[in-house]
């Protein structure tokens, strides 16, 4: 499955051999008789689909500035003159923090970008043994009781607002990883990674405070491997992928703990997930080590005249797997190693205005070297979404135009106060057709988010009104009890449930949530229930409901049931009820039947 390929100004920077970041003395010996130095800074920060940001806050050694209307900041910062490197740390409301170690030497051009939070939720009682389930990628956070604490080392009870957001490594996602994947591995040596998966997840109580997992406290967590190889290795169940987590203070990736391993789920569009047990919360990455023998000169031109820039690119594997850097350079542009052997790199650029953009693809091994010529956008328009009511919103979606014979497309992000998309795309009909959604919210119980589309030319600020509501999944998937019994007693039309071989066992259920109106397509479930005792059970949160009752995307439900290895076997079937309905889906057991011995034939019942 190749790369989703976007023609917006993002792909992300190279492999650099020391990436924007350094190897030195730190920031310097905190002796009051310091000498301090000023150095100045351009910075640009921009959204992970290449939209400028602004009031973006950018810190470093103690000191804040913030990006204008185009996400460009120019600024004099006071350091130490022992500094060798600096952390830079990037934030902004609503989007995943950010920072990167950077050498002082190269502290004169900086830039990042950065992701969107995607869903943020209140967990009613976080002392509770729960599974905290996303809307995105199937993703999940498996917690046992009393697993949190608060800084001071109190327990954590209560409700907490948990952030969520899985990063999809097929999408522009990746144009935002943070420290451009700049790690260190268990034994302390540098190391780049390219990853197979990436988890969001913060936990804030009511007070603002940052909740952690108790020490010697483990959860685990989950989500949909979309690939079925990972820098050119073939993803299969079983394999083991390391496990490196973000530490913001340090600006880089580090390596902890037992490695992830690749799982079956047949809730993927792949059959894979991938699954890892943690010890703390911050961001977790699946990944391997990227290690190549390639390299490519890379600069910028306006005009005739080789400019500094801010340069974005996406390395794009021969097995459609591939990682993105974001960095500055100079007008002497940079030799870029660690590069693969085949494969291509989508490089796109801004000048240190944020005013000029470029883009070009690069063919690896033969293209050495690579220029990216920068002018004047030719779209560009201010963009902002309103709901209904006409109160603004943050929204992501994308424009579509006819450019020659084809259509193309430019992803953006927007926060609330609006943002101004810029491309190179030459419209032939100078129409641009926008749609735009909403971060998902919770209204009812269900994920939902509001979408809308408009229509403009290159130039034309741009309202996209957000009225068409979509389901995107249940705070809780469909609800329902289910009873293993005997039937029912003919002599007292009473339920059986008193079996003396049943009584006190469990009954394995096979479920099978068909999602299509053909009944084509279809998930497997298991879970057990008590012989005889009704239990509540709870879909994954992605089966809202039937589609029949325009709650959902189920079309009917089927279950078997069977106790003592299929001798005893039953089944049951339900075409449609509603979210509120909590019916009981009752399956008999009846006798008879030889053990099942093989793992395709989960029972068979009595004819």
């Amino acid at each position: 499955m190749k790369l989703k390929q976007h023609a917006h100004a993002v792909m992300v920077a190279c492999i650099l051999a020391v990436p924007l970041v350094g190897c030195g003395s730190g920031s310097g010996d905190g002796s009051g008789n310091e000498v301090i130095v000023e150095k100045s800074v351009s910075a640009l920060v921009q959204t992970a689909t290449g939209s400028a940001l602004i009031g973006a806050e950018i810190s470093i050694n103690g000191q804040s500035f913030t990006t204008d209307a185009s996400g460009n900041a120019q600024f004099k910062v006071k350091l130490p003159q022992s500094a060798k490197t600096v952390v830079v740390s990037f934030k902004k409301a609503g989007f995943i923090s950010q920072s990167v170690e950077v050498k002082v030497d190269e502290l004169a051009q900086i830039s990042a970008n950065l992701l969107p939070i995607k869903q943020t939720m209140t967990v009613a009682n976080i002392e509770e043994a729960q599974v905290i389930q996303s809307a995105f990628m199937n993703a999940q956070i498996s917690i046992p009781a009393n697993a949190f604490v608060l800084p001071n080392g109190q327990p954590a009870t209560g409700a907490v607002t948990v952030e969520l957001t899985p990063w999809d490594i097929q999408s522009s996602d990746l144009n935002a990883m943070p420290a451009n994947g700049v790690a260190v591995d268990a034994k302390g040596n540098p190391a780049t990674l390219i990853s197979a998966g990436m988890l969001t997840a913060t936990f804030t109580d009511s007070t603002g405070q940052k909740l952690q997992l108790k020490t010697g406290v483990n959860a685990d967590i989950q989500m949909d491997l979309p690939l079925n190889s990972v820098n050119n290795q073939a993803m299969t169940v079983g394999t083991s992928i390391p496990m490196w987590y973000f530490d913001i203070t340090k600006g880089k990736w580090v390596e902890e703990g037992t490695p992830g391993t690749v799982v079956a789920s047949p809730l993927s569009a792949t059959g894979l997930a991938v699954k890892a047990t943690v010890s703390h919360f911050s961001t977790w990455n699946w990944d391997f080590k990227f290690e190549n023998p390639a390299s490519v000169n890379v600069k910028c031109k306006s005009a005739s005249t080789y400019v500094p820039c801010h340069i974005t690119a996406l390395v794009e594997l021969k097995d459609g797997s591939g990682l993105t850097k974001t960095t500055s350079i100079s007008e002497n542009g940079v030799d870029i190693i660690n590069m693969p052997t085949e494969g291509q790199i989508h490089w796109s650029a801004k000048d240190t205005t944020g005013t000029l953009i470029g883009s070009v693809t690069s063919q690896l091994p033969n293209d050495k070297t690579v220029v990216i010529d920068l002018g004047v956008p030719a779209t560009s328009n201010k963009v902002q979404c309103v709901l209904e009511d006409g109160t603004a919103v943050e929204c992501s979606g994308e424009f579509t135009t006819k450019v020659g014979t084809s259509y193309q497309a430019i992803e953006f992000n927007a926060p609330k106060e609006g943002v101004r998309v810029m491309s190179g795309l030459k419209s032939s009909n100078d129409s641009l057709v926008w749609s735009a959604k909403t971060a998902i919210t919770l209204q009812a119980g269900q994920w939902v988010r509001y979408m809308g589309a408009a229509v403009s030319n290159s130039k034309a600020d741009v309202k996209i009104t957000l009225k068409d509501k979509e389901i995107v999944a249940a705070a809780q998937g469909l609800g329902f009890y289910v009873q293993c019994t005997s039937g029912y007693d003919y002599n007292t039309g009473k339920l059986n449930v008193s079996n003396p071989l049943l009584v006190g066992k469990p009954c394995e259920i096979e479920m099978n949530v068909y999602v299509d109106q053909f009944n084509a397509a279809t998930h497997k479930l298991y879970f057990s229930v008590p012989y005889g005792e009704k239990k509540l059970i709870h879909l994954p949160n992605q089966y809202a409901g039937f589609a029949g009752l325009d709650e959902g995307m189920i079309s009917s439900l089927s279950l078997k049931g069977r106790m003592l290895q299929g001798t005893y076997c039953g089944s049951n079937w339900a075409e449609g009820f509603k979210r509120d309905a909590l019916p009981t889906l009752m399956v008999a057991l009846y006798g008879g039947n030889d053990p099942v011995e093989t793992d395709t034939a989960f029972c068979v019942e009595p004819t």
